[in-house]
């Protein structure tokens, strides 16, 4: 199996009284720079690449699979906007504060997936990659996005007023090269 990796995704919707987050997980055909085994290349995703995605996936803070915050409780694989999911948050301190501050717009997403065997689409030059099979590993409630277009569309609290969205598009690609330097 090839490694984890991650990459981020918009919140959609925030609702408080059914601890729930929607969100777009992963944007189809928006290309990304990513660091994929200490190179950097463009990568998108295509359309079908979670096509019958399924399964226990978990929803983590800061892709530590231990604090675990939460289930994905739907998958729509076939928006043509991207992978929506539906996250149900525990009822836990953390959770509260994960709601609070997805719904404040200081929070988005980002997954953990494994492309599939032939589930990638490289050019001859391996510098640009296009995702065609992966699997859904989990999701995780981070502070960085990857993609530029993962980004919150409407949050809903009791008020109903839309939150306004920080977009943070090169932190992960700066967390990630801290990240290979410590190697």
């Amino acid at each position: 199996m090839t490694d984890i990796e991650y990459r981020t995704a918009s919140t959609l919707e925030v609702r408080h009284a059914q601890r729930t987050i929607e969100l777009l997980a992963v944007p189809y055909n928006e290309t990304v720079e990513v660091l994929r085994r200490g190179k950097w290349v463009s990568e998108s995703v295509a359309p079908e690449a979670f096509a019958g995605v399924h399964g226990e996936i978990s929803v983590n803070r800061a892709h530590d699979v231990e604090r675990p915050l939460g289930r994905v409780t739907a998958l729509h694989p076939k928006d043509p906007r991207g992978l929506r999911t539906e996250l149900r948050i525990s009822r836990t301190a953390e959770g509260d504060d994960v709601l609070e501050l997805a719904d404040d717009g200081l929070l988005s997403a980002s997954v953990g997936f494994q492309p599939l065997p032939g589930g990638e689409e490289w050019t001859i030059d391996r510098r640009v990659v296009k995702v065609t099979k992966a699997k859904l590993v989990h999701i995780a409630l981070t502070g960085n996005p990857a993609y530029p277009g993962a980004k919150v569309l409407a949050v809903r609290s009791a008020d109903e007023t839309p939150a306004q969205r920080v977009l943070t598009p090169n932190l992960d690609r700066l967390l990630l090269e801290l990240k290979m330097e410590r190697r």
